[in-house]
């Protein structure tokens, strides 16, 4: 297989003569918003200039040509992005996964703790609940519909309806859905993929396959009997989230394996807040403004427990270069939630504003990905916590 290998945002120059041109074709149709794609004219010959635009991971075009997208950051900090982003760290399975060398290893690692899991499950008894049903039959069973049998009295058998205890629910249906996303990508190593087929046919006898997304996996109900789902479900989540089929698959099997480092870096710090903020402070997160004909959302608003005043209205930026229209924006989401104080977060300490418009403070905030996370985080902290808006 012929594998192209990039860098976030970094340009790569390939000759025109090494590329097939349905090749490219395909990445701008079916990727045209994870790419940059240009021609260049060179004395040297023709080249195409590929630049990702803030994606990671395997996006397989066909069978025997991919793409390798990886971070511009180190890969440790990467994993522990996702350890926040998706709620992984209280399993206390990612640490045993740090020596991966790439997204690809630690996707194969993770889908075989995965499916190791689900075994564990399957061999203790999948969750199990009463559900309603409803059918017709030839003898009374729970409760009989009588202004069916009204209706319809040529009918020979009986509508019944009654609780049915089954293994078919949606908890285990997500599992099953997540498998068989799984299954079909081909980035996971020989033994994990017959791994993978074992536990898709152990599953596939007792639960039926339907589909699910990534929010399914979220403000789920759980007990005594099904609270160790509440980690699978968190594993479902990422591997649904970022790798769910974004283009018609063809006649291949394989899934683009994709992660969204704007997206990465927006869960990543609000995670990171919700566990370190002092207890006085409060944050809202992905807070939905509804107007006549149009929403939006703003990434994250801080404020006081005891007052329930907001105090910052926050945006993250996974960019080096603050725009104006970055600026307009959150001047609009600070003005809608009657605050003063508006704060960009950003990795890069580029392009630094610390500013005033009309009645609003704009100021940015660095929080890096170049070294230990956490070193990098108390030192964000310390600066919003401390955060000194020049007001002259």
């Amino acid at each position: 297989m012929n594998t192209t290998t990039l860098t976030e945002y970094k340009p790569c120059n390939i000759p025109r003569d090494r590329i097939p041109q349905n090749i490219i074709d395909q990445l701008k149709d079916n990727y045209k918003n994870k790419f940059k794609i240009n021609l260049k004219y060179t004395k040297k010959g023709d080249q195409w200039e590929i630049i990702s635009q803030g994606w990671l991971g395997c996006i397989p075009i066909s069978n025997d040509w991919n793409f390798h997208i990886k971070p511009k950051v180190p890969i440790t900090n990467i994993f522990r992005m996702l350890e926040y982003a998706y709620n992984l760290k209280s399993f206390q399975f990612l640490d045993g996964l740090m020596t991966c060398e790439s997204l690809p290893d630690f996707y194969n690692r993770l889908a075989t703790i995965f499916a190791h899991r689900i075994l564990n499950r399957i061999q203790k008894g999948l969750y199990s609940t009463y559900t309603k049903q409803s059918q017709n039959l030839s003898y009374v069973k729970g409760k009989i519909d009588i202004k069916t049998m009204i209706k319809h009295p040529w009918k020979p058998k009986i509508t019944c309806h009654y609780d049915s205890f089954t293994q078919d629910i949606e908890d285990n249906q997500i599992l099953l859905w997540t498998i068989y996303i799984i299954s079909c990508q081909e980035m996971c190593q020989e033994n994990t993929r017959s791994l993978i087929r074992k536990v898709y046919h152990a599953l596939q006898d007792y639960i039926t396959l339907s589909p699910f997304t990534a929010n399914d996996c979220i403000n789920r109900k759980y007990n005594r009997l099904n609270e160790d789902y509440y980690c699978l479900h968190s594993l479902c989540r990422f591997f649904l989230e970022n790798t769910t089929p974004s283009h018609e698959k063809g006649n291949y099997n394989s899934l683009p394996f994709l992660v969204n480092m704007n997206q990465l870096y927006e869960k990543f710090v609000a995670a990171w807040l919700q566990k370190h903020l002092p207890q006085h402070l409060g944050i809202k997160t992905q807070y939905r403004v509804e107007y006549d004909n149009f929403s939006f959302k703003i990434d994250l608003i801080i404020y006081n427990k005891n007052t329930q005043d907001n105090l910052y209205v926050l945006d993250t930026k996974y960019k080096t270069t603050i725009t104006q229209n970055d600026i307009y924006q959150i001047i609009t989401y600070t003005f809608e939630q009657n605050c003063n104080y508006a704060i960009l977060i950003t990795p890069s300490p580029n392009n630094s504003i610390d500013d005033k418009v009309n009645n609003i403070y704009i100021r940015t905030i660095n929080f890096s990905l170049d070294e230990n996370i956490e070193t990098e985080g108390n030192k964000f902290l310390q600066q919003l916590i401390n955060v000194n808006f020049n007001l002259s």
